[in-house]
């Protein structure tokens, strides 16, 4: 059994924020005060990428197995332990 490879698609996105902000406060003995104020500004790019693969000749690339290869992952003594 084999299937045809179809579009690839990578989307990106990057997101530029700008942050402002102004504090001040007092604080006496036990009577403290703030004020707070803050503007941001976010702007967000997205990029999107949709590739096809093709083989060295310039055909669909085909993926599957094959019927006289045995099933399992095949030899592991070469395996490195986690």
């Amino acid at each position: 059994m084999s299937f045809t490879v179809g579009p690839i698609e990578l989307e990106f996105a990057v997101e530029l924020k700008k942050d402002t902000k102004a504090k001040a406060g007092f604080k006496a003995w036990v009577v403290s005060g703030d004020v707070e104020a803050g503007a941001a500004r976010a702007v967000t790019h997205r990029v999107k990428i949709s590739l096809t693969a093709k083989n060295a000749a310039g055909g669909d690339v085909q993926v599957g197995s094959q019927a006289d290869r045995p099933d399992g992952p095949g030899d592991t003594s070469r395996r490195v332990e986690d």
